[in-house]
């Protein structure tokens, strides 16, 4: 199962679409994501996909990404897309709280020189599946992340 974190008009057919409010009917679970833990049980998914929604919580990323893995199950993938920091596009909307450089998720990957570097800012370990990779727009960056079973 996937989960769908801040569907908004995007709903997946075949997962679990949330949003922090009911707006269309492909919405199953109305939460909102600055309440933590989420609603969710730990391990409950196979997949989670965060589309323009971290940018939005009063949370850091490294504490969304925490609960993310604490929700997938191990060697399960988190697909995120968050705003570019260098563009104007990315601060148009006035409920955006973060911005990111391409570079922000090898952080969590510790093969990678800043997941080396910085291993402690979390305990909760990921593989880099596909880099911070700036869109057509370079307006967000989008990357892949599979949860490392075992916490460091």
């Amino acid at each position: 199962m996937r989960l769908n974190l801040g569907c908004g008009a995007t709903y997946i057919a075949d997962g679990l679409n949330h949003d922090i409010v009911a707006h269309s009917e492909h919405v199953d679970v109305i939460w909102d994501l600055n309440k933590m833990p989420w609603p969710w049980e730990d391990e409950e998914f196979d997949g989670v996909i965060a589309k323009a929604v971290l940018e939005h919580l009063h949370w850091n990323l490294v504490e969304s990404i925490d609960e993310c893995w604490r929700i997938l199950k191990p060697g399960g993938h988190l697909y995120v897309k968050v705003p570019n920091w260098n563009n104007k596009v990315s601060y148009q909307d006035p409920q955006h709280r973060w911005f990111f450089a391409p570079r922000v998720f090898e952080y969590f990957d510790p093969t990678t020189p800043l997941g080396k570097k910085y291993h402690w800012y979390t305990r909760f370990k990921w593989q880099l599946l596909s880099p911070g990779e700036l869109n057509s727009g370079s307006t967000s960056i989008h990357a892949t992340l599979v949860k490392i079973s075992n916490a460091t």
